[in-house]
């Protein structure tokens, strides 16, 4: 008798949790949604830039030169979807550069028989904005293309290091100036959402099971109330 009302005790504890793992684990049925680009949104970018520059002379000599560095900064811009998959939008972006470039050159002092002296031409953007327009074709899955243009901003900062023939002394002149000037550009986005997991067991907070050392008894019920006593025979 012991023995079988201990296998009945244990069948029912073994089949109670197997039910309440089967709950947990089942999950609604993914329902495909198609994306849509209308809407606002914020973001950041990392990558390289290259240029390139000439500087002209007073003898109107040219000087051909490139620059190379890193990008990094912040976007932020609306897009509208409409007619089924066209999109059209705006955006603005701002990022620090550390392109520069470093070359020979020359100053000429006239009030000194045109003497020539050599330098050490420096140039430098540290700073790179864009407000921009955009106009695409949403394609598939969360494809789109698209070309864009707008105005461009950009903080370059000149330098020519040379020896003064007058005094000795090394001198650096700088300058800064912020120049403006349009971009023109094509590309294609992606969109795509990331996996959300989770794992949720049955609410068990109106459920407690009870276990000491008891043998059964006539007439008992082991369930009163939300709470089970389940006899734990040895």
């Amino acid at each position: 008798m012991l023995k079988s009302l201990r296998g009945a005790a244990v069948l029912a504890l073994s089949a109670t949790t197997a039910s309440a793992a089967d709950l947990a684990m089942q999950a609604p049925p993914a329902i495909p949604v198609n994306f849509n680009w209308t809407g606002c949104y914020i973001g950041g970018h990392l990558g390289g830039g290259a240029s390139d520059d000439r500087t002209i002379n007073s003898a109107g000599g040219t000087v051909d030169f490139g620059a190379a560095g890193f990008i990094g900064g912040g976007q932020a811009g609306c897009d509208h979807q409409f007619a089924s998959n066209w999109v059209v939008g705006a955006e603005g972006r701002a990022a620090w550069s550390s392109l520069s470039s470093h070359h020979a050159s020359n100053v000429r002092f006239p009030a000194l028989g045109n003497l020539v002296v050599p330098s050490q031409f420096g140039l430098k953007n540290d700073f790179l904005a864009s407000i921009t327009a955009r106009f695409g074709y949403a394609y598939g899955s969360g494809w789109l293309f698209y070309a864009r243009g707008g105005v461009a901003w950009t903080h370059e900062k000149i330098d020519d290091a040379y020896v003064s023939p007058a005094t000795g002394l090394a001198i650096d002149p700088s300058a800064s100036v912020m120049r403006t000037g349009w971009t023109l550009g094509a590309g294609v986005e992606w969109a795509f959402a990331l996996p959300r997991l989770r794992h949720e067991g049955p609410d068990t907070a109106d459920q407690s099971v009870r276990r000491h050392h008891r043998g059964p008894s006539q007439g008992h019920d082991p369930c009163r109330d939300g709470r089970c006593e389940l006899p734990l025979l040895i």
